[in-house]
């Protein structure tokens, strides 16, 4: 069955993917975005040409980050500007967060119009909460990997779900293998219901 990346920093060659691009249009679907750690270097202007481009399908990575980046005034600035841009055009957005949780929350009641993926979901005591949001949470290799999540994989619906490789060399593939495994799930089920996610969100 095919498999679909939600967000990769390789160009798909076999599957179905939406590529990290730096405002370079590709044949295939991206997505295009101002990184919080960019905040304070790069500018929307830079990025607007490819978000109007047909193969772009979300704005992101965007986000927050408090380890790493400018100060939160300039990276809430970029991210909202964002954010009203992704309104306006109506496109899922693929979220960066390390330490802004609080931040976060605030941004889901006030700006949220369209699909929120949070990419390498790697945050278990953040769960519970967040199931009472809308957001899509999107595993990457080191979400499956991280002995803390295990036990909550179960808890995550499988119609809010995506899976990624980030910019890892890891291989899609393995991805779903290792949730089915570590979830019980039957791997035509993941496919099946991975697909559809994707499908709804990015479209085809």
């Amino acid at each position: 069955m095919k498999c679909y990346d939600a967000h990769t920093h390789t160009i798909p060659d076999n599957h179905m993917g939406i590529y990290q691009s730096d405002a370079v249009y590709t044949a295939s679907l991206f997505s295009v975005g101002v990184h919080p750690w960019q905040a304070d270097v790069k500018t929307l202007s830079e990025i607007i040409p490819a978000i109007h481009h047909q193969n772009c399908r979300a704005i992101g990575e965007v986000g927050l980050d408090r380890l790493r980046g400018p100060s939160m005034e300039i990276q809430l600035a970029m991210l909202l500007a964002q954010l009203n841009l992704a309104n306006e055009l109506q496109k899922p957005v693929i979220f960066h967060l390390v330490r802004a949780w609080d931040e976060f929350y605030s941004l889901v009641k006030s700006q949220q119009h369209t699909p929120w993926i949070i990419h390498g979901f790697n945050s278990p005591k953040q769960l519970p909460r967040l199931l009472q949001t809308k957001v899509i949470f999107s595993l990457g290799p080191a979400s499956l990997q991280n002995p803390h999540m295990q036990s909550i994989l179960t808890q995550i619906p499988l119609n809010r779900l995506l899976f990624e490789t980030d910019d890892t060399a890891s291989d899609i593939n393995q991805v779903y293998l290792d949730y089915s495994l570590a979830t019980s799930t039957p791997l035509e089920e993941v496919y099946a219901h991975i697909e559809q996610n994707f499908l709804a969100i990015f479209g085809a």
